[in-house]
């Protein structure tokens, strides 16, 4: 599982781009309001900004401008009051340019890829070892846009036959994106990842009858009396795209004759709502295996706990549907539902 915090850091490591502390202090008029603080792009989270050891907060105090190291007070500096500024600050980008381009190459690394399930592939299911390829394909991206900085730069000539090649800088950064690429390409191949991945498939066969795939089940040594398992191969056609949904997805993992509990923050105010949640074995299945019990945690922010007892997941299958619906004790025609997606259940061994 991939954070965007890692892959940030990792990005930063490959630009040389480290955070640094500088400390900016300046003496106020009692009129100006804006001051450079001489370093930039800065990070607005570790900013302290102090007038005469008073702590100044933000937003309310002042207004920071990230990418040109420029600070803009609500009221002038009261003439002879020290400023003081300590923060880090960064060579090239700040952490929102570099989200951009993590989920700019994270976009294009997963482009039309689908788990077992079916579910699209997000910035949590990238495995540990395509972390550092992703991480190539946000540096390429950083890459680019020093490169188009750089390709305004024009050589200078001085009339005494100096010459400044500043146009060299353009010429290195394409290097070095070409190399990258490369690089980023040769991951790919062994990996069979990203971009530069070769579409595989599994053929199977389709029952004449109902139209659905025969399930494939994993090879088993003549004296293994296991009951068989079955696989569950990716089954995204060339050009298929997952079913848009306004509901967000969450798939739930549980382990069959275990007590569950999971909670969400659903980030608003649940008062006067009523929910409902339930297992079934594919959506609209008039199989209806277990029911949570919801219970309310804290109405004003939405939080809330869904558990499953022992004895309800003693008979679970392997894979099932939930969903979580809320319907309103004053509104007889609302209801939403909040949450949606699978349930995997592990078998179990030990039993009564």
């Amino acid at each position: 599982m991939a954070l965007l915090s890692d892959l940030v850091s990792r990005v930063r490591l490959e630009l040389g781009d480290q955070g640094k502390e500088f400390t900016f202090t300046a003496i106020g008029d009692g009129v100006t309001k804006e001051f450079y603080l001489n370093n930039k792009p800065v990070d607005a989270y570790t900013l302290l900004v102090t007038v005469t050891e008073d702590y100044i907060p933000a937003p309310t105090g002042y207004k920071l401008e990230v990418d040109q190291g420029k600070i803009r007070f609500q009221n002038p500096v009261a003439n002879g009051a020290l400023l003081t500024v300590h923060g880090t600050a960064y060579r090239y980008f700040s952490d929102a340019d570099i989200e951009r381009f993590v989920n700019t190459a994270v976009g294009q690394h997963l482009h039309e890829r689908t788990d077992a399930y079916g579910s699209r592939m997000s910035i949590g299911a990238i495995p540990a070892v395509e972390e550092y390829p992703v991480a190539i394909l946000s540096t390429i991206e950083a890459l680019w846009a020093l490169a188009t900085d750089a390709s305004f730069d024009i050589n200078i000539t001085a009339p005494d036959g100096v010459v400044i090649p500043r146009s060299q800088r353009w010429q290195q950064l394409t290097s070095m994106i070409q190399q990258r690429q490369e690089q980023y390409k040769q991951l790919c191949s062994a990996l069979n990842i990203g971009l530069w991945r070769i579409q595989m498939g599994t053929l199977r066969r389709v029952s004449r009858h109902t139209n659905k795939l025969v399930p494939i089940y994993m090879a088993q040594e003549i004296d293994d009396s296991r009951k068989p398992e079955r696989v569950y191969l990716p089954n995204d056609l060339n050009g298929r795209e997952v079913f848009p949904t306004t509901v967000q997805a969450y798939d739930l993992v549980l382990y069959q004759g275990d007590s569950f509990s999971q909670d969400f923050v659903l980030g608003a105010s649940v008062t006067g709502l009523v929910f409902k949640s339930e297992l079934r074995t594919y959506p609209n299945s008039p199989a209806r295996y277990a029911s949570f019990d919801v219970t309310i945690i804290d109405a004003a922010t939405g939080r809330i706990r869904i558990t499953l007892t022992q004895s309800a997941t003693k008979y679970l299958p392997v894979r099932l549907f939930w969903d979580l619906q809320a319907t309103s004790t004053t509104d007889a025609t609302f209801q939403k539902t909040f949450l949606r997606g699978q349930v995997f259940v592990t078998q179990q061994v030990s039993v009564d």
